[in-house]
């Protein structure tokens, strides 16, 4: 039988050491650490097979546990509370209770299916809205007051018509200063839970969280009659401190009346873009990734799907700007910490998402890093929870991303550090679609032709991209543009079709910017906004020209 080398740290009242060594089996315990820290650098020896954490396992992260699972060690926690064994769990850790024998723990420890393990299911405080829809989850009158309180400090601006939502909208506390009390009060509770254990763990109800009615979406797809929609809209024109009638203006009215035309609509033809995650990337410069990506779930929304747009880009994002949202917090990054505690789900992921009303429909958002430098915030399997989370609760996922796509030299680190592009590194991976962003001038153009050589060199896993050429003009190709693009493209590209070309506007996208709205709500008659929805495949009412009468 195969000896299994074991390294350990913690303890609780039961000396789980001395019950294993006792056994005088397979398992050996090598090494008891003081700290996780030097159970880390034990296991970067490479000369254990499993980890045991006993206790005391509250600052374990996703993050950490890829120090243990990448040089494929088997890890297993032993703790004396329920919901800490439940969070554990969900890291993808075995997890066990102090009161375990010593023979269902060396099973665990050298991998073996162990069946007390869902015996124990039923102590777990585990989260109830997991594999819940995310507008099906109730939100907890605690957390309403507490937003409240939270919301009566400062507030950033938004233009009206957009509306704030969720842990995302700034407010008194720093979004870090209320992570870091969390994570404080967590631990004391745990302690204290410790401290006044009995043998048999206590069992607590799952926090159940109420839903209120506000926070269905405000028109369907297709569905319900004008009557039901026009009371949501009005529903949430009065959340948002205005009448959601023809008095905001007759701008307003017409792009109301237009968004109800494409909802009523009977399809033509034209399928929307299939349902699942659909990442923006381009080459490096401008090409336009962030307008391309914004107005694309803007399209998508207004047809009544279940939208969200991520700011994935760890370089410069601005999708919280193009939406007309002055704020410095990241929801994003607020969203990838609960998935690194392993505490993400429909719940806590609703509560990092900034709303957006666009013509009366929602299009959800999780804002971007305010900052460049805090990249370290997006670590790659931390936000694949949160992609493959967002896919399960929405129809679509657009993900705006830098163009960066190299991985950093490992060997120029003394430990594993993180990838600085690791945010557009995942996207891409996890990406049922993906659209590679170019320009077509003489400088943005061969951009995109190396960038894609380069991507298929770094992620060859990658899905084929759909190719996309922004911003055409004559002033940049000259005479017939498409032409010349797709005889250089057929000449110097690498096997993709070049076939959708999105026209240069360059007022219609000044104005959006300018005044924070999306092109359907700015210049909803503009040949780029009707790329877009194309690209979207979504249906757009024609224009009936009305005769003026004297």
């Amino acid at each position: 039988m195969r000896r299994c080398s074991v390294i350990t740290a913690g303890h609780l009242q039961r000396d789980h050491i001395a019950a294993v060594e006792g056994l005088h089996g397979p398992v050996t315990i090598d090494r008891r650490c003081a700290d996780l820290a030097e159970l880390v650098a034990a296991a970067r020896t490479g000369k254990a097979d499993a980890v045991l954490i006993i206790g005391e396992t509250e600052t374990i992260t996703g993050s950490l546990l890829t120090e243990f699972t990448e040089p494929g060690l088997v890890v297993v926690a032993v703790s004396d509370v329920s919901e800490e064994r439940a969070r554990l769990r969900a890291l993808g850790i075995v997890a066990l209770p102090d009161t375990v024998d010593a023979k269902t723990l060396t099973d665990a420890l050298r991998g073996l299916p162990v069946p007390e393990q869902s015996a124990d299911e039923d102590l777990l405080g585990a989260p109830a809205a997991v594999g819940k829809e995310l507008d099906d989850v109730p939100v907890d009158p605690a957390d309403v007051q507490a937003a409240a309180v939270h919301d009566s400090g400062a507030e950033s601006e938004a233009p009206p018509g957009r509306t704030q939502e969720g842990e995302g909208a700034p407010g008194g506390q720093h979004p870090l200063d209320a992570e870091l009390a969390e994570l404080l009060s967590a631990a004391e509770t745990t302690r204290s839970r410790r401290e006044a254990a009995s043998a048999e763990p206590t069992q607590e109800e799952p926090t159940q969280e109420e839903h209120t009615p506000d926070d269905r979406p405000l028109a369907a797809a297709g569905t319900g009659s004008a009557r039901d929609d026009d009371a949501v809209r009005a529903a949430g024109a009065a959340r948002r401190g205005t009448t959601g009638r023809d008095d905001a203006g007759p701008q307003n009215a017409d792009l109301r009346a237009a968004a109800e035309e494409d909802a009523g609509e009977e399809d033509s033809g034209a399928a929307l873009r299939r349902p699942g995650i659909t990442t923006v990337w381009g080459a490096p410069g401008s090409p336009g990734r962030t307008t391309v990506a914004v107005n694309l779930a803007a399209e998508l929304a207004l047809t009544g799907a279940r939208v969200l747009l991520i700011d994935a880009d760890t370089v410069a994002s601005s999708a919280a700007t193009h939406l007309g949202l002055l704020e410095e917090s990241a929801g994003l990054a607020q969203a990838c910490r609960q998935a690194d505690l392993g505490r993400l789900d429909a719940a806590r992921l609703r509560r990092a998402l900034t709303v957006v009303d666009i013509c009366g429909y929602r299009l959800h958002l999780l804002t971007g890093l305010p900052r460049a430098d805090r990249w370290p915030e997006l670590r790659g399997g931390a936000l694949r929870q949160v992609l493959q989370r967002a896919a399960r609760d929405f129809s679509h996922v657009v993900v705006d991303v830098a163009a960066p796509t190299e991985h950093d030299e490992e060997l120029t680190f003394d430990t594993r550090a993180p990838q600085r592009h690791a945010a557009t590194i995942t996207a891409v991976e996890e990406a049922d679609t993906l659209l590679a962003v170019g320009g077509p001038d003489p400088v943005s153009f061969p951009r995109l032709v190396k960038a894609l050589d380069d991507l298929r060199l770094n992620l060859p896993q990658t899905p084929e991209p759909q190719v996309l050429i922004n911003q055409i003009r004559r002033e940049a190709v000259g005479r017939a543009p498409e032409d010349q693009l797709r005889e250089a493209w057929d000449r110097f590209g690498s096997g993709e079709a070049l076939e959708t070309f999105l026209p240069w506007d360059r007022a219609a996208c000044d104005d959006a910017l300018l005044t924070g709205r999306v092109l359907a709500e700015s210049a909803p008659q503009s040949a780029l906004r009707h790329a877009i929805a194309d690209l979207a495949g979504a249906t757009l009412p024609t224009r009936r020209r009305r005769l003026l009468r004297r």
